[in-house]
């Protein structure tokens, strides 16, 4: 929920949630009302990642290279066309970096807009069930020079087939 027109900066503000399931339908059974997971706020500046706004695929992968293509939703609320620099860094399990993109943009006055990267990983190391290796993508929206938002992804670098004869394939075995 989009809470910033209720709240007054600089002074006390108070939230309060309440879990209404009156209008579910239910059993005997416990029907799972009430919060039962993580709660959090967030604060953000007026140009951000938008929540749950990466979408992050591996369209190429082999063991010599992994192309990473990252779709990402900016948001700008705005009243004015935001110029940005954003960057992503992927990073290997051990914190090094593997890849960079970083392109200039303009976010339009209280709009979204998507950001499209293509990043190349060499000699990736490949998920898998007995090795569930993941990489970080973090992307940094910056606005006068200065990072007004973070935003990580994790991933893991894996291909599959399926054969009909032989069936599933997950890194060619």
């Amino acid at each position: 929920y989009e809470l910033t027109p209720y709240l007054r900066f600089g002074q006390q503000n108070i939230i309060a949630v309440k879990a209404d399931n009156s209008q579910q339908p239910n059993s005997r059974w416990y029907s799972g009302s009430g919060i039962y997971r993580n709660v959090w706020l967030t604060v953000t500046d007026k140009v951000f990642v938008d929540h749950w706004g990466t979408y992050l695929t591996t369209p190429e992968v082999s063991e010599q290279t992994a192309r990473i293509n990252l779709k990402t939703r900016l948001r700008n609320t705005n009243e004015s066309d935001a110029p940005i620099t954003f960057t992503t860094i992927v990073s290997d399990a051990g914190g090094r970096e593997v890849a960079r993109a970083s392109s200039e943009n303009v976010v339009a006055k209280g709009s979204q807009a998507e950001i499209v990267q293509d990043l190349t990983v060499k000699t990736p190391v490949l998920w898998s069930v007995d090795g569930p290796y993941l990489y970080k993508a973090v992307s940094r929206v910056q606005r006068d020079g200065r990072i007004v938002d973070t935003y990580e992804t994790s991933f893991g670098i894996r291909y599959f087939a399926f054969d009909r004869e032989q069936g599933f394939f997950l890194n060619g075995k």
